[in-house]
């Protein structure tokens, strides 16, 4: 009877596995260490990897060194490419949040038919327990016509009576507490969502006030060598 409340429990315990998403930042943070990118701009980065593996202890190390560690072909090539990958798992994390929304409506309406189910069989208890009652206080004769033996047969089917709607609220306590239980999941599972993305969609305000000066002489037609410690521009032209 709660096999399908624990198939929800099932999914929302899949759900709860982030760690897929915190892989996926961390690989871009690992980018921004390998372009140069300077550390004040990727603090919501490692704030958002904190809420997908809160497991996994602290974020990485960042490391971006100095100028003299910069090489072509390390981490991104430019800042459109490193916001096209922090909109990318932006989106991820986002699709995560709707299934767990999705499932937590279902979760609810499980939990609804289990409750009016246990509340049906409280209802049915209550009146096989009168019954029961009534059966026991049926008057017999001493010169039988039957009497004894309907008796007995009020009392064998009042008792199974209270024997099936004891079984069915036991059975609705069970689904209840599994889906109890599984919107604990995700409700948690959906504040570290909604952490992530808020982290993560902070990211490109971060990366404009860190490097403010550099886009201002972008904005004013100014060029950045593609080797620099943040690699917005072209590709130098050989003399």
């Amino acid at each position: 009877m709660s096999g399908y409340e624990e198939q929800l429990h099932a999914r929302a315990e899949m759900l709860e596995e982030t760690s897929e998403l915190a892989a996926a930042v961390t690989a871009i943070l690992d980018g921004a260490a390998g372009a140069g990118l300077d550390p004040r701009a990727i603090v919501s980065l490692r704030a958002a990897i904190t809420e997908l593996d809160p497991a996994g202890g602290a974020p990485p190390g960042y490391q971006a060194g100095d100028r003299t560690d910069r090489h072509p072909g390390s981490g991104y090539g430019s800042d459109a490419e490193f916001l096209e990958a922090v909109s990318d798992a932006e989106d991820q994390t986002l699709d995560w949040l709707r299934d767990a929304g999705h499932l937590q409506a279902q979760v609810i309406a499980a939990l609804d038919v289990a409750r009016d189910d246990r509340d049906r069989a409280h209802r049915d208890l209550q009146a096989a327990r009168l019954a029961l009652a009534a059966a026991y206080a049926m008057p017999t004769k001493k010169d039988c016509d039957g009497c004894h033996g309907r008796k007995a047969a009020a009392i064998t089917a009042a008792e199974a009576a209270i024997s099936e709607a004891e079984e069915r609220t036991r059975d609705t306590e069970r689904r209840i507490a599994i889906c109890e239980d599984t919107t604990e999941i995700l409700d948690s599972l959906t504040r570290r969502l909604q952490a992530a993305l808020q982290a993560l969609r902070q990211v490109p305000h971060d990366l404009g006030e860190v490097y403010e000066l550099v886009y201002q002489f972008i904005r004013r037609g100014g060029k950045m060598p593609h080797l620099g410690r943040w690699v917005t521009g072209e590709t130098p032209v050989p003399a």
